[in-house]
């Protein structure tokens, strides 16, 4: 019975406000290619249930079928709860009032979801009462004895998946009521209407934005717009010139920003990239120099600017963060420069900023899984610990090195890496291209080579497309892992908080490849923190490596892969 409750058999029970059609069909489809959305039947009551349990009690009492959507429609739920109580649920009187709430284990107690509330709270505007109250009970009493028949409309995110909405009935200002794991499996087509990929959790996710300025309409000072096999910005004449880009609107005010770029600075050129930011009342802050970069070390030194602070925010390396006020919008300035004998103009190719809200947000873990498959890409491996020592001017190796050799994992995983030629300055090294790539990352005023948007300028000179990402939980890298696309994911830890990391007294920073995942869950990972190259696979648990990746830096990854490679 396709969209209507099976037959309610029980004896003996009143009905209280039966909905005259249990499930409505799904409004008319958003993408004209998307098909083949429905409801599936019903969920047949229970033989019998509890009755005069004293207080407030509620017995589940069948449910309409599970929808299957294209994303953006909107399907009827109805769920019956028979109450088994001794008292009466009493409309809008606060401790009497019967309401059906968000729960474990998605999107979580009380918790707002992306498959219906009241446009609060990052919720859709379903007519739900509140974002996290489901619906109210249909009439002004429900009796002892009675069943009432709850009703809300549910909303396909744009984002295809499987997804879960767990609900519990309470009575407002009193009690939760039983929890009998009831759900609404909800199914979001592709666009095409083939079935999705995996589970994507129900619950709001983390508030991050990846977002790219158009390169016009832009202030352009001596620089131009060109064409060769993609738009990029090169200067005019001479030998320095900006491009300015319009303001970027964020989606919800953030707390912290991390810019990437894409460039080709041949010898004698240079870039200089700032931001600023606007706060919601149209009050523009300071420009905020976000680095000094040129792929090579023979004309400047690549750097970060210390000392970069006031009332707004701060510059941490490769990072501006706000500080009580947050910002509503950014604009991004690319300065390009060369000396005066050079002929050759550097080009800035990309430039993107990943914005976030994630201290305002509080994680959930482990977070569900996307698909039960266990997974593993075949990554290059390679130890930093084995380059301790090793070019004290790139600071030194081993425990130092850990972004330069998961960067290069990475880019060696999509077959590209230095030419023979380029690492003939290395010397007889194992592994000489993570020496290589720890030159080429290297941050003067940082000291260091963990510099997160240079980390990913320097994988982008091979062709690749790289840029700073975070990511909300496992469940959204499970889909890049799926896709073909391993991730440099940065983490921090306690002592003790990560069991089988190589050093047991914790990390404040450290950064490896994610590469697989096994059928339970567990992170399988290239970590360079080990002793040899033949001992950098590792299987981390997923909850604690979500604490510490998630909990640690917001789950910043580096993006890289080749262009236009397609994450669903």
């Amino acid at each position: 019975m396709k969209g209507l409750f099976c037959a309610l058999t029980l004896l003996a029970v009143t009905v209280v406000a039966a909905p005259v059609s249990a499930a409505a069909p799904p409004n008319a489809p958003s993408a004209a290619v998307c098909t083949g959305s429905g409801v599936g039947p019903g969920i047949a009551p229970p033989t019998r249930v509890p009755l005069g349990i004293p207080g407030f009690h509620a017995s589940w009492y069948g449910q309409s079928g599970y929808p299957t959507l294209c994303p953006g429609e909107r399907s009827n739920a109805v769920v019956a709860f028979y109450n088994s109580g001794s008292r009466g649920w009493v409309n809008g009187r606060m401790g009497e009032v019967a309401y059906l709430g968000t729960w474990n284990g998605d999107p979580g107690q009380d918790e707002p979801t992306v498959l219906g509330g009241n446009g609060e709270m990052g919720s859709p505007q379903t007519g739900w009462p509140r974002f996290n109250r489901v619906a109210t009970q249909p009439s002004d009493y429900v009796g002892p004895g009675q069943v009432a028949w709850f009703q809300f409309a549910i909303q396909a995110p744009d984002r295809p998946g499987f997804y879960r909405l767990y609900i519990r009935p309470l009575v407002e200002g009193a009690t939760w009521m039983e929890d009998a794991g009831v759900y609404w499996q909800v199914t979001v087509l592709n666009p095409d209407a083939t079935p999705p990929a995996g589970r994507v959790s129900s619950r709001v996710p983390a508030p991050i934005e990846d977002t790219t300025p158009p390169w016009a309409p832009a202030q352009l000072d001596n620089v131009a717009l060109v064409q060769s096999t993609e738009t990029a910005i090169a200067l005019v004449g001479g030998t320095r010139g900006s491009w300015t880009s319009t303001w970027v609107q964020t989606r919800f005010p953030f707390s912290q920003l991390i810019p990437s770029w894409s460039a080709d600075t041949p010898a004698g050129s240079w870039i200089e990239v700032e931001v600023q930011a606007r706060t919601a009342g149209a009050r523009e802050t300071r420009w905020w120099r976000m680095g000094t970069w040129a792929y090579g070390d023979e004309t400047i030194r690549r750097t970060s600017v210390n000392g970069q602070s006031d009332a707004d925010g701060a510059v941490e390396t490769d990072t501006f963060k706000t500080r009580a006020e947050k910002m509503t919008a950014y604009r991004a300035r690319v300065t390009l420069s060369r000396s005066a004998a050079t002929a050759a103009s550097p080009t800035l190719r990309r430039i993107s900023a990943v914005v976030s809200d994630t201290r305002s947000y509080t994680p959930r873990y482990p977070s569900p899984r996307y698909t039960d498959r266990a997974m593993e890409l075949a990554v290059p491996r390679y130890s930093q610990e084995i380059h301790a020592g090793e070019f004290p001017e790139y600071d030194g190796g081993g425990e130092a090195w850990c972004s330069p050799t998961s960067t290069e994992m990475v880019v060696e995983y999509w077959n590209k890496r230095p030419t023979s030629d380029e690492l003939s300055w290395v010397g007889p090294h194992a592994d000489p291209q993570v020496d290589y790539a720890a030159r080429f990352t290297f941050d003067a005023a940082y000291g260091g080579t963990g510099n997160w948007p240079f980390n990913t300028a320097y994988a982008s000179r091979f062709g690749l497309s790289a840029r700073v990402l975070q990511l909300g939980s496992l469940n959204d890298a499970e889909r890049y892992i799926l896709a073909g696309v391993p991730l440099v994911a940065s983490i921090s830890h306690a002592r003790g908080a990560l069991p089988g990391f190589l050093n047991n007294d914790g990390t404040n920073g450290h950064l490896l490849v994610i590469i697989g995942f096994t059928a339970s869950g567990d992170v399988i990972a290239n970590d360079p923190a080990a002793t040899s190259d033949a001992t950098v696979r590792r299987v981390y648990g997923r909850e604690a490596f979500e604490r510490a990746w998630i909990g640690g830096s917001g789950g910043v990854v580096y993006f890289i892969a080749t262009p236009n490679t397609f994450v669903p």
